[in-house]
């Protein structure tokens, strides 16, 4: 039986032609033909809420942030020394990464298949950067990984196959417990990190029968499996809801792309080709995210929302950092994620306490904290509130760096219908006019490209300000008092402040921060 106890406004719906819903005890999917006529009744929708006004006008970066993101006894070196600690802790599988030093309230003592996929790209990150004298610290422990992806991928265990989120850090065997599976994400995050973490090791000079024999053979099955999966129903990244996710096509694309360029370096063209023509199909479905009446892409579409009536997921900030493959699609100054990282960021003004503090002890702006989503209960424990999330937060401020050196790049920024409010809101100095077109040669393009470059600082500002004393990141920051609360030393937390990092150090020009990082 299904029932609503909720209103639904259906946007101009006219008619349901089926209902789908999956029986998760005895895992089958059902579809139930309905063609019935909707007729609308009860109230109207709601009007929407009226446009948050500005309360920023940041120009260029800070020298507090350059400050703390130093090297050495800083944040910097905080971050790197922490989430190495959890990359085959004691007691686990080496290439194992656990999730958080915690084992209880809440237990994140696994190895997530997307949470250590997201981390070990860091260490590929970190292996391109170092000093020839420092890249075997990395390559050892890269190699560690494909050879633990390949078992976990054989696992006998592993109740949906390669789609199992989590397995036991001291046998990598899959978790056999109650679960959100499959988690389709996670075999094509981790190809990204292996296709990049191999052609980093040949472009340093390692051998091709290496890749071919140890690091291929874990890619081939997630990017089959990627090819093959891409549209079946899939928890999502946030282990709630099972649906088609954008965040999902995003990173799933990129696998294709990537997979079937790195195959046909190998010489297998059909593989190459197959995959080519899957990631084509892949981009068609993730434009359908788009929601014009909203001007918001939406996070997932199916018959489940999990109340998520607002339709706003920072997830689909995260889908740009982690799946955007350099070629223009789906980029950070795409007019899309644009629009709705505006309506994202400002959906937690009035939900936070904490972001009416909006300046720090020295009198320097702080970004508005950022969570999951407005409606989100998760507390880091159980099911109360949510709360702004350290990683959540730095992610919006890696995106704004990015954007802010893609623009540089294209010499142009021109201010569209769908970016209009997330101007006026982020760049009001700049005031600049709808569907015109501004050039680096121009004051108004230096006002919101600085714009840009300081909401990135806001946000790293938040994150120092409301961050333990001794610079050891939880999971979250508690809405009302900003007090560190979840899960203690999130893996998660220390590689999206290491990104962010790395996208401030590309916008700013300091081509050596991510050496100095890497050489620590």
């Amino acid at each position: 039986m299904v029932s609503l106890n909720q209103i639904v406004y259906l946007n101009g719906l006219t008619k349901l032609i089926n209902i789908t819903y999956d029986a998760l005890d005895i895992r089958q999917q059902y579809v139930q033909s309905l063609n019935l006529a909707v007729e609308p009744s009860g109230p109207p929708p709601p009007s929407p809420p009226e446009e948050p006004k500005p309360y920023a006008r940041p120009q260029g970066f800070s020298s507090d942030i350059s400050d703390w993101m130093a090297t050495s006894a800083t944040q910097a070196g905080i971050s790197k020394k922490r989430m190495f600690d959890n990359i085959s802790p004691e007691g686990a599988v080496k290439g194992l990464v656990t999730a958080a030093q915690s084992r209880a309230d809440p237990d994140y003592w696994y190895h997530w298949i997307r949470d250590a996929a997201l981390t070990m790209d860091v260490v590929v990150m970190l292996y391109e950067a170092a000093s020839p004298q420092k890249k075997g610290f990395y390559e050892e422990r890269l190699f560690w990984y494909a050879k633990a992806s390949i078992d976990e991928q054989n696992d006998p265990t592993a109740i949906t196959g390669l789609g199992e989120p989590k397995f036991y850090l001291d046998t990598n065997t899959g978790y056999t417990g109650p679960w959100g599976r499959p988690q389709n994400d996670g075999p094509g995050a981790r190809a990204i990190t292996l296709i990049r973490f191999a052609e980093a090791y040949l472009k340093n000079g390692g051998s091709h029968s290496v890749v071919t024999s140890q690091i291929w053979p874990a890619i081939a099955r997630d990017i089959a499996y990627v090819a093959d999966a891409w549209k079946t129903g899939s928890f999502d990244l946030w282990e709630e809801v099972n649906s088609q996710h954008f965040y999902n096509r995003i990173i799933h694309r990129r696998a294709l792309v990537l997979g079937s360029q790195f195959a046909k370096k190998l010489g297998y063209n059909d593989d190459a080709a197959r995959y080519s023509a899957v990631a084509t199909q892949v981009l068609e479905s993730a434009k359908g995210f788009w929601d014009s009446q909203r001007n918001l892409v939406l996070y997932s579409y199916g018959p489940v929302m999990r109340d998520k009536s607002s339709y706003k997921d920072i997830s689909v900030v995260l889908s740009v950092l982690h799946g955007y493959n350099d070629d223009g699609v789906f980029s950070a100054t795409n007019d899309q994620i644009l629009a709705s990282a505006y309506h994202i960021a400002t959906s937690f003004l009035d939900i936070y306490p904490i972001a009416k503090i909006r300046k720090d002890g020295s009198g320097n702006p702080l970004g508005m904290p950022i969570g999951r989503y407005p409606e989100d209960v998760y507390d880091g424990v159980g099911t109360s509130r949510g709360n702004p999330w350290y990683l959540t937060t730095s992610a919006m401020a890696e995106l704004f760096y990015k954007a802010a050196a893609e623009f540089q790049a294209r010499d142009q920024i021109t201010v569209t219908q769908a970016t209009e409010d997330f101007w006026r809101y982020f760049a009001p100095p700049a005031d600049p006019t709808l569907n015109r077109k501004y050039t680096s040669r121009s004051h108004t393009f230096k006002e919101m490209v600085r714009a840009l470059q300081g909401w990135g600082d806001m946000w790293m500002r938040t994150v120092k300000y409301w961050a333990p004393k001794d610079g050891r990141f939880p999971e979250e920051y508690d809405r009302e008092d900003g007090r560190g609360v979840g899960a203690k030393d999130l893996t998660w937390s220390y590689a999206a402040w290491i990104t962010a990092g790395a996208a401030r150090s590309r916008a700013s020009g300091d081509q050596e921060w991510l050496r100095r990082i890497a050489d620590l």
